[in-house]
């Protein structure tokens, strides 16, 4: 890190600073030529194949804004990937040291709680919580909206299956408008007929459907519960789509409405739903209060159900562990990828100096330069092979290649 953080503040200082470079014609002719003041030595040229590399010695066509610019580039990009990669070591830090240990806590408090509650139903000293006036109130409550429902129901079978139209429009008289814009028959429900029979058992029919979704266990429990509440609202909608039909039926047969019809735009139809699956599901709400209530009663059922509402909290915490433990894998594999990019990039940035391909050549030409000197004379030989082991070995380990020349 310390070494990168140079590397970039000497790139930006280097765009204040002007570096002496010395331009060239014909690198060949230059090595030439400090091969002879330095007779063939192999350090030298070691020395100036670096010098050439870092930029010091440059072809004549060298630009400098362009070696420049492209620096700059590197740097931003080196930059921009440090500050992601600091974001994503602080997430990473965050998560191990503070979350992952906080829902660990809550675990070890869970589970405390948990012990604690079984002692003291041990020595019997829960408190329930439970209130006498409420349990009564939701009770009474339950009782009375049954009654409303089972009236209702059977009100809204009669008006749709049994009521007779000409009797109905016999007995309505000047108020026949009002009369058939009833849309319960509470009348014919306490008539005695044989109908009846049908009409009240339908009714505790409907009833027995709305207590399905109280009545549902396992893994898919709410599931269950929603598909049974929309069955009764499809039931619902089905009875209120019949009264209003017979409502409209009826009008027709007495003059007073025209064919067309259309149910969804029929204030008969939604007040039917009104007074049926809305009262249905504030039943419903009711009721599960009023089991709440009762349990609550009950020493060792509030417990259960106070270890059961512990225990799953847990099971969330623990999960919630797993997806910590899982963005941390997944954090570690971004870091390592941008690590890859940042070395990469320092490379780059290290290589910035020249195009590579236009290094190498140059690079190469020097060598050739030096090399000239060196076959001129037989005494020479002995600093040949260790100049070309210098080269090899710079080429090798700036480019990963091994020139050979004979």
């Amino acid at each position: 890190m310390d070494l990168l953080e140079d590397s970039l503040n000497s790139t930006k200082n280097s765009t204040n600073i002007t570096t002496k470079v010395e331009r060239v014609k014909s690198f060949q002719d230059y090595a030439l030529q400090k091969a002879g003041l330095n007779n063939g030595d192999a350090t030298s040229l070691k020395t100036h194949l670096r010098c050439i590399k870092d930029g010091y010695v440059v072809d004549e066509t060298y630009n400098e804004n362009e070696h420049q610019i492209r620096r700059k580039q590197i740097v931003g990009k080196i930059e921009l990937k440090q500050d992601e990669k600091e974001s994503i070591e602080g997430a990473k830090r965050n998560i191990e040291s503070v979350e992952i240990p906080s829902r660990k806590e809550k675990i070890k408090d869970f589970d405390s709680e948990i012990q604690q509650t079984k002692l003291d139903l041990e020595a019997n000293k829960i408190n329930t919580g439970y209130q006498a006036i409420k349990h009564y109130t939701y009770m009474t409550l339950v009782m009375l909206l049954s009654v409303y429902l089972i009236l209702f129901y059977a009100s809204a079978i009669y008006a749709s299956f049994f009521r007779n139209a000409s009797t109905l429009i016999e007995l309505a008289g000047d108020d026949i408008a009002l009369y058939l814009d009833s849309i319960f028959d509470i009348k014919g429900i306490f008539t005695p007929s044989y109908s009846l029979i049908i009409v009240y058992l339908g009714a505790f029919l409907f009833f027995a459907i709305g207590m399905i979704p109280h009545t549902m266990e396992g893994k898919y429990k709410k599931l269950k519960a929603g598909l049974a509440i929309l069955g009764s609202l499809v039931v619902d909608a089905l009875l209120a789509y019949k009264i209003d039909k017979g409502i409209h039926d009826l009008k027709v047969m007495a003059g007073i409405a025209e064919e067309d019809w259309n149910f969804l735009t029929s204030i008969n139809f939604y007040l039917v739903l009104a007074f049926g699956f809305l009262a249905y599901l504030v039943w419903g709400y009711m009721f599960e209060l009023m089991i709440k209530e009762k349990d609550k009663k009950n020493a060792h059922i509030s417990a259960e159900l106070l270890i059961k509402g512990l225990k799953k909290s847990i099971r969330e915490e623990r999960q919630h562990i797993n997806s910590l433990e899982t963005k941390v894998i997944e954090l570690e594999s971004q870091l390592a990828v941008l690590k890859s990019q940042i070395e990469h990039l320092k490379k780059d940035l290290d290589r910035a100096m020249l195009n590579p391909d236009l290094l190498s050549q140059s690079l190469t030409s020097f060598y050739m330069g030096w090399l000239q000197y060196l076959n001129g004379s037989i005494e020479l030989n002995a600093k040949k092979e260790a100049c070309t082991n210098a080269y090899d070995g710079f080429m090798e380990t700036h480019f990963k290649i091994t020139p050979s020349f004979n």
